[in-house]
């Protein structure tokens, strides 16, 4: 039950996260969001191991540097950087329904590479994943490469996150039965994750800055980053919760009620980004249907 509690508040955590970051990313630029956001990440979760697992920072094993180095690299390189670059294309509402294709990729990696077993229903439910996000996408994902490539691009990077994560949870799962902390192997991969993505993010802000909006004073420019600071908070919560969670159950289990932050994610949308997103019916039934293969996904898991 611990489980099940953990990973509905990663859930919550994620649609959050998604939600604040599109509203952070109107003022600055997506890369540079990252790092903030990251940043904010490190420093909460810094401070609830050093309040609640400071004994475990000195006893780390050297079997575990090997996965925690990974876990920074798929989760923040390959998983928050695309998942912020797709929301800033396509919107938090789109962009979280790809990446709740984490609960399908989970599962394959599950099954790939730690020898967790494949239930019929969980296939049928990965086809409920997959047909949810092209109905959810519309005709956008059909006809980009003519007309809407952006849009596609989005998908994919939505895409590409929804596959990290869903590798970061069999890779936590691996670190934890290797070294048992969920807080220390979380803010030790966010400081990989942060090492990791300084080059690139240096890079983007020497080429366009960090702020969308030029010359307004320094203490704007800070207030600026509020949302994407509150985004990070949000997204370490959920981190820390999600490791939690698969610290007591299968991946195969928690993965996919983690997907079902898209409808916590329209909800959200709807009620604080009206003037940026529009929920259509579309939208929301994509959402159900993803949601409805994700629920399958954990039935088949338990049989």
């Amino acid at each position: 039950m611990a489980a099940v509690a953990f990973s509905i508040l990663a859930a919550f955590g994620f649609a959050s996260s998604a939600v604040l970051s599109r509203q952070g990313l109107q003022a600055i630029f997506p890369l540079p969001g990252v790092m903030v956001s990251l940043i904010f990440s490190f420093l909460f979760t810094g401070i609830m191991a050093l309040l609640f697992a400071f004994s475990d920072i000195g006893s780390i094993p050297q079997a575990a540097l090997l996965w925690i180095l990974g876990l920074g690299i798929v989760n923040y390189f390959g998983g928050r950087t695309q998942n912020f670059l797709s929301v800033n294309l396509i919107g938090a509402s789109r962009a979280s329904l790809f990446v709740a294709s984490q609960a399908p990729f989970a599962a394959l990696f599950a099954v790939a590479f730690t020898g967790e077993s494949l239930h019929l229903l969980v296939g049928l439910g990965t086809v409920g994943v997959v047909g949810g996000l092209i109905f959810a996408s519309g005709t956008s994902i059909l006809e980009g490469w003519r007309g809407d490539k952006i849009f596609v691009l989005g998908y994919l990077m939505a895409l590409g996150a929804g596959a990290s994560y869903g590798a970061t949870n069999v890779m936590a799962k691996q670190t934890l039965e290797v070294f048992d902390s969920p807080l220390v192997i979380t803010m030790l991969s966010m400081l990989v994750g942060m090492l990791v993505l300084a080059p690139l993010v240096g890079a983007s802000t020497a080429h366009s800055g960090v702020h969308r909006e030029k010359g307004q004073g320094f203490s704007k420019n800070l207030w600026s980053l509020r949302w994407v600071a509150l985004a990070g908070i949000a997204s370490g919560i959920a981190v820390i919760s999600l490791y939690f969670a698969v610290q007591r159950a299968d991946v195969v289990v928690i993965s996919p009620i983690v997907s079902s932050s898209p409808l916590i994610t329209l909800f959200l949308a709807h009620v604080f980004l009206a003037r940026l997103e529009r929920v259509t019916k579309r939208l929301l039934f994509g959402a159900l249907l993803t949601v409805g293969g994700v629920v399958l996904v954990v039935i088949g898991n338990q049989l």
